[in-house]
């Protein structure tokens, strides 16, 4: 799935809700007809139950062509397969798609709105006035959750979204829907809402400030990232949004402890490593810091050259710093011809252990 956005706000007349209505049915009659859906199967029941209406939609997306005598365009007589497209009632597929779930959006949260009893005293006129106290169950009104129910109802217009009502609901809290906004809709697993659950609205302000446009598509690939970000000022993430491209999120999602030690890395050397810091042990790395710019980027040549698609696995294993790396590293911290010279020969040299380094990695436990 790639990244959705909102379609634009609708406000429908009466007169185009009727019409949208119909239409509905319509195309509900229709796949009922064709076996698609359960013949018992009702408007009212798609607009508050999340499951038939989730179900509705894939439907649709299935089998849209068996209503394409129903859903027509604005314009036109070509079938309608851009969903953004003005159909004849005056509002596109999505924005149809958007009120279904918003509405059905509501009548779940107002179905789960929790019952109190309360204790009231109520007035009876007889021959006299007198009070008597009862017992009645009212729902209860809790302003902040209602708050941020309605902020979760403005960010919903997609099938997809009907299974994620619970955990929107149930992991985020108001300051944080408010902050995410409209890319509420990036968030598209229970996984990913849990993952930026763990951060703070401040946090989520402040990097979302700092990463522009990519905020939706960090949210959308790794959410886990928007800690790593936070750590670093808006100029040093440019810096690694740049130098790692699309693989940035897979290192800004690394443990804290791990960026303690790049601290410790200029720019001239973080660009020698690359990629590398997408997976290189904060042990491995303390090991490279030993040496200087040049000797880092032989090591790092070489061991590229070595072992190829194995290299991430191998220093992502903070073993390797102290049983094959220190060593590698005094060998090379004592040689001192030029760089070029240098790649050639520690090139050969880490061929020729790469069968002892291979052995040594199928003898570490799984991770």
């Amino acid at each position: 799935m790639g990244i959705p956005t909102l379609p634009p706000p609708v406000d429908i007349d009466n007169d185009t809700k009727k019409a949208v209505i119909d239409g509905l049915k319509r195309v509900m009659a229709k796949f009922q007809e064709g076996g698609h859906l359960p013949a018992e199967s009702t408007y009212q029941e798609l607009i508050s139950d999340p499951q038939t209406l989730a179900a509705f939609v894939e439907t649709f997306l299935a089998h849209r062509d068996l209503v394409d005598d129903v859903v027509r365009p604005q314009k036109g007589d070509a079938p309608v397969r851009d969903d953004n497209l003005p159909l004849a009632c005056g509002v596109s597929l999505n924005q149809i798609q958007q009120l279904l779930v918003r509405t059905c959006a509501k009548k779940v949260f107002e179905q789960d709105a929790p019952l109190q009893t309360i204790t009231e005293t109520v007035t009876k006129t007889s021959f006299l006035f007198f009070k008597k106290s009862q017992e009645v169950e009212r729902t209860a009104v809790d302003p902040v959750e209602e708050r941020k129910l309605r902020e979760i109802t403005r960010y919903v217009a997609f099938g997809w979204q009907l299974a994620l009502l619970g955990a929107y609901r149930r992991l985020l809290n108001y300051q944080q829907i408010a902050e995410l906004g409209d890319t509420l809709v990036a968030l598209q697993s229970e996984a990913d809402i849990a993952a930026v659950a763990e951060f703070d609205p401040p946090t989520l302000k402040k990097v979302r400030q700092a990463t522009g446009a990519d905020f939706t598509d960090i949210l959308a690939h790794r959410p886990k990232a928007i800690g790593g970000i936070a750590t670093w000022n808006k100029d040093m993430y440019e810096f690694y949004r740049k130098l790692l491209g699309e693989q940035a999120w897979t290192f800004f999602a690394r443990e804290k402890s791990f960026f303690n030690v790049v601290a410790g890395l200029d720019k001239a050397t973080a660009k020698v490593f690359g990629n590398v810091l997408c997976s290189i042990a904060g042990a491995n790395l303390q090991e490279f810091q030993r040496l200087n710019i040049d000797k880092i980027e032989v090591l790092v040549v070489s061991l590229r050259a070595a072992f190829g698609d194995h290299l991430p696995q191998i220093l992502g294993r903070s073993s390797f710093a102290k049983e094959i790396l220190r060593k590698i590293v005094d060998n090379l911290l004592h040689l001192s011809q030029d760089k070029d010279k240098l790649i050639i020969a520690f090139t050969m040299s880490c061929k020729s252990m790469a069968p002892q380094v291979m052995e040594w990695m199928a003898r570490q436990p799984a991770r």
